[in-house]
């Protein structure tokens, strides 16, 4: 780890870990927030696609249906079949425009929501390395501290032979120079 825990002890890294995994949980829920309104984004393109679709081959039947009617002209006159393909055909390229401007907003929103997802899925990446990364200084804090407990330990055992080993040389001594 290049990351050295010296300075740290166990209590700081743990409370820099928990925050740096609640950060994580926050980017990942913000994430997840941004992949349900891409779906909804692409649900409604789908959707505006089809309108548009169906608006289009509505369309085309109406104006295959007048052509029809243009053919026969046995109860109507030319001014009046006229007027009505202006009316009935100006009221589907009114539709018609409408679904491709529902279309393109639906595509707008679809690109919005594709680079927030982009957007959240980078930070919730950075989030997760950071909050990995102090896991791995808090584990390195715990060892750091276990084996200065261990060694510091080991010199107070040490110290105390040494102390007992010095105590008994002392009596020895003395009582072997009476």
């Amino acid at each position: 780890m290049d990351v050295a825990p010296d300075g740290l002890n166990v209590v700081q890294a743990s409370k820099l870990r928990l925050v740096k995994g609640i950060r994580e949980r926050s980017a990942l829920l913000e994430l997840s927030n941004n992949e349900a309104r891409l779906q909804i984004a692409i649900d409604a393109l789908q959707r505006a696609s089809e309108n548009l679709k169906a608006a289009e081959d509505r369309r085309a039947n109406v104006e295959a249906e007048l052509y029809q009617e243009l053919a026969s002209l046995e109860t109507m006159t030319v001014a009046e079949l006229d007027r009505r393909c202006q009316l009935v055909l100006g009221r589907l390229a009114a539709e018609i425009e409408s679904a491709r401007q529902e279309r393109e907003q639906a595509r707008i929103a679809h690109e919005q929501a594709q680079r927030a997802v982009n957007e959240a899925r980078a930070i919730w990446a950075k989030r997760s390395a950071a909050s990995q990364k102090w896991q791995d200084i808090e584990g390195d804090v715990q060892r750091t501290t276990a084996l200065r407990s261990e060694f510091a330990a080991e010199m107070d055992a040490d110290d105390e032979v040494l102390l007992r080993y010095k105590g008994a040389s002392r009596s020895q001594a003395v009582g072997g120079s009476n």
